[in-house]
């Protein structure tokens, strides 16, 4: 019986160390993408963040299309 409790201890353990781990790891992923995007700079919510990065990626395909029509009109 001893060792049943022993495994479960541990298990719980090892539960608890991936999810601090995880929660790490998100936090990590969070800082380089505040640094990433524009306007990141500021403290926001993971919420705030997310809707900020859409933005810009939108933008960016936005650019993007409007450079490849320029180029589009001025190649031969």
């Amino acid at each position: 019986m001893r060792r049943t409790s022993c495994r479960s201890t541990s298990g719980a353990i090892s539960r608890r160390r991936g999810s601090v781990l995880r929660r790490r790891s998100l936090q990590n992923l969070h800082e380089e993408l505040r640094m990433l995007i524009p306007g990141g700079g500021r403290t926001l919510r993971s919420e705030e963040l997310l809707s900020l990065t859409a933005d810009y990626i939108m933008f960016l395909r936005f650019k993007v299309n409007v450079l490849r029509a320029i180029s589009e009109m001025y190649m031969p």
